[in-house]
């Protein structure tokens, strides 16, 4: 199971992709090994993901946890989302570092 912290900062960073907390993000999100620094997002797609979100989905209206895969050093939390406008359920996955509990990795898809 997640800790409390955890499941509310899963929700908060889903809830801040609304294209204006880019900052935010930044401040909960670990910092990038110089390996992985090509996946890491910038600010100008952050908010073209989020415009997309928006634009096709309408505005976050409910999250629920699934589930929690575990690996070494990390735990990935899954979630399900609804937005305002379709019927359809979104799927998130947030990462966090095991030792810092800071997000590794967000992953959507609708």
């Amino acid at each position: 199971m997640i800790s409390k912290m955890e499941r509310t900062l899963a929700k908060r960073v889903i809830e801040l992709h609304d294209g204006k907390s880019f900052a935010l993000l930044q401040e909960v999100s670990a910092p990038s090994s110089r390996e992985e620094s090509e996946g890491t997002i910038t600010e100008h797609a952050y908010i073209a993901s989020c415009e997309s979100i928006q634009n096709e989905l309408g505005e976050l209206s409910k999250v629920e946890f699934i589930d929690c895969l575990w690996r070494a050093g990390s735990q990935l939390t899954l979630w399900k989302a609804k937005y305002s406008a379709s019927e359809d359920e979104v799927f998130w996955a947030v990462g966090f570092d095991s030792a810092t509990h800071k997000v590794k990795d967000v992953l959507v898809n609708w």
